[in-house]
């Protein structure tokens, strides 16, 4: 199983759409999870300590421990990562003792349609999801609105990603 978190709606979440489905035209079973969605609260220690973590948070436990690897699809906010993304992250991390878990040995692969170029929040994940101990497959699917979707690209490219999920498997 790969579950597909993306990180906010329209272009990204058509891109996840086509990632989705080249997936499953390579018989891999998936499940896209919308980040923006998900509405989770602003993560703060004290809002944690009075609340605790929230259900929409412990819901996705399960599944990520179940899933073998992510597809992480999300736009460039600022020359980095958008708000959406950096909270999931934060009320993942605090699910357990071990705030690593969920990410340790996943592989993952990075996506983005963003305004921008997109290479700024590809590397800002690489970067954060690599110190979270995930194997960050080393090409992205990165579209723009000047540079649209090569579906025989991300084919290629989500090719790799399977490939490599079956031999860890």
């Amino acid at each position: 199983m790969v579950l597909i978190f993306v990180a906010s709606l329209n272009e990204n979440m058509k891109l996840a759409n086509v990632v989705q489905e080249q997936l499953t035209s390579l018989g891999i079973k998936n499940q896209i999870i919308n980040l923006v969605e998900l509405a989770l609260p602003m993560y703060d220690s004290d809002k944690e300590s009075k609340d605790g973590i929230p259900k929409k948070a412990l819901d996705l436990i399960p599944p990520m421990e179940q899933a073998h690897a992510y597809v992480v699809i999300s736009p460039e906010y600022n020359f980095s990562l958008p708000p959406v993304l950096v909270n999931f992250v934060a009320w993942i991390s605090r699910s357990g003792d071990d705030f690593r878990k969920l990410f340790t040995l996943k592989t993952i692969q990075l996506a983005t349609h963003s305004g921008g170029g997109g290479s700024n929040v590809t590397q800002a994940m690489r970067n954060q999801f690599t110190n979270l101990g995930a194997i960050v497959m080393p090409r992205e699917i990165i579209t723009t609105y000047q540079k649209p979707l090569d579906k025989s690209s991300s084919e290629k490219i989500l090719s790799q990603f399977v490939s490599v999920l079956n031999k860890q498997f």
